[in-house]
């Protein structure tokens, strides 16, 4: 896809923006990139302008991508996965059959999330997101595989154009 003119959003500079990769911390992940990101900077008064484009595809991408992760889920992509489908705190420990102090010492990296209760996250995240919930067969088919690895040791790619969802070792992906 050919890059459209941008106008610079600081002084109105008319821009070609580059596609180019664009570590995503704004999903709140610190291991998610977006690649084809249409990125503008501007010579004559240095900002950059990042243009990402069908946020909540990109959101809904993230999500399922999380549901395939190699490793298991990580306090910050529990947080990700209960925001993303719109649950309180309270609500997931009702699914989990566990208190919302629990939910939060996950999500804040204090405790971690046990095996079962991973699996478990991974299926509810798939099953209440009605556009992923045909996804559920191979999420479960998935699960044999996720290990115990360190999360950071992965990050998630995934392609703007297309929605594809990929893990790449960190070290691989730089």
């Amino acid at each position: 896809m050919p890059s459209k003119n941008h106008e610079c959003t600081n002084c109105g500079h008319l821009l070609v923006p580059e596609l180019r990769r664009l570590h995503y911390t704004e999903s709140g992940l610190s291991n998610v990139f977006l690649q084809g990101v249409r990125i503008a900077d501007c010579p004559v008064c240095g900002n950059s302008d990042v243009i990402v484009p069908r946020i909540a595809k990109i959101q809904r991408a993230i999500a399922q991508g999380l549901t395939q992760s190699p490793t298991r889920l990580t306090g910050e992509q529990l947080r990700f996965l209960r925001r993303h489908l719109g649950r309180s705190g309270e609500e997931l420990a009702r699914y989990l059959h566990t208190d919302k102090t629990k939910i939060s010492k996950w999500e804040r990296g204090e405790d971690r999330i046990g095996p079962a209760t991973d699996r478990l996250i991974r299926l509810l995240a798939t099953a209440l997101d009605p556009e992923l919930s045909s996804t559920v067969r191979s999420v479960a088919e998935h699960l044999p595989h996720v290990s115990d690895d360190v999360n950071k040791a992965w990050e998630l790619h995934i392609d703007v154009a297309t929605l594809k969802t990929t893990y790449l070792r960190a070290s691989i992906a730089a």
